[in-house]
């Protein structure tokens, strides 16, 4: 259930939208086609838009993402939630947010569009500026290459030419709505955080600080490459996340005595050594043991049925 205050925020948003659709407000359009560079950095890119074309855009995209706001808003949870619903974040916890926003200001934005590499696009951003408020929708890029391969033409006085073909796409659905003023990140498409934001930087982040308590603890064997299958594994890395902001690893921790029987009820694949640390062998275990510590196993109370909480990554 999303609370009232955050339903309240996506209200507010809807609001605003529908006040500068029926105003059509002159110039209230700004867009930024952002490439990503190595070490995650931004280089943005803005183009002039003529009035016009502005409210084309406005038309285009404010009726999708007016009723897309209109769902369910809950907190966001790395692993995944329901239909219907979206996900909200507080900026803060994006840091590549920052850089963005840190790469649209006027001693860092390109405007020679000459200079931007239309290939190289990775998201791109329209900027609604209107009554003293800004409110940033955010889109992946497509990039379109089958089109870019093939040749588009038009008609022209009865003949058929060919077109430009380093063209970009804009299309009226928006992934994340950014909103200053209300200190909200809304996710409108799961998987467009990770790819707009590269927010896999902050589960490998939690992932890490996890690994380290695990260390500590003393309760594995062979732990430095149970880290690294870790690392490589992204829906590992999005459990771990999820079970450190709920708390769980120190009750994993705190009740690690009933893990071996745990495991002989459920017959898993796991040994322990004479010290009662976790024998890890293979990635084959390592799902075995994000269950365990996220605390995902569970008995029935009608026939007291031994399973596994169904999650993105066990279906």
């Amino acid at each position: 259930m999303g609370s009232p205050d955050n339903q309240q925020k996506a209200k507010d948003i809807i609001t605003f939208l529908a006040k500068v659709k029926d105003e059509k407000p002159d110039n209230a359009v700004t867009m930024y086609f952002v490439q990503r560079t190595s070490g995650n950095k931004f280089l943005s890119f803005k183009p002039q838009i003529a009035n016009d074309l502005q409210k084309k855009i406005l038309n285009m995209i404010l009726p999708p993402v007016m009723k897309s706001l209109e769902l369910t808003l809950v907190q966001y949870n790395p692993i995944g939630v329901a239909d219907e619903e979206n996900e909200l974040l507080i900026p803060v916890q994006v840091a590549s947010l920052s850089k963005f926003q840190d790469s649209i200001a006027d001693d860092k934005i390109y405007t020679e569009m000459k200079q931007l590499k239309i290939s190289k696009i990775s998201f791109y951003c329209t900027q609604i500026n209107y009554d003293g408020k800004k409110v940033y929708l955010f889109r992946q890029f497509s990039k379109m290459n089958k089109l870019r391969n093939s040749l588009v033409g038009h008609f022209w006085d009865d003949e058929l030419r060919e077109m430009d073909s380093d063209f970009l796409g804009i299309d009226e659905l928006s992934d994340i709505v950014f909103v200053p003023d209300l200190e909200v990140l809304i996710i409108l498409n799961h998987i467009s955080l990770e790819r707009i934001f590269n927010y896999r930087d902050e589960f490998l982040k939690i992932t890490n600080a996890a690994i380290g308590d695990i260390v500590d603890q003393g309760i594995m064997q062979n732990v430095e490459q149970f880290s690294e299958d870790c690392r490589r594994d992204v829906r590992v890395m999005k459990r771990f996340t999820d079970m450190m902001s709920k708390d769980r690893l120190p009750l994993f921790f705190d009740h690690y005595d009933k893990v071996p029987e745990i495991v002989t009820a459920l017959n898993l694949d796991l040994e322990f050594d004479a010290e009662g640390k976790i024998i890890y062998r293979e990635k084959s275990q390592l799902f075995h043991i994000i269950n365990l510590m996220s605390d995902s196993y569970f008995k029935s109370l009608l026939t007291e049925r031994l399973g596994v909480v169904k999650t993105e990554d066990t279906l």
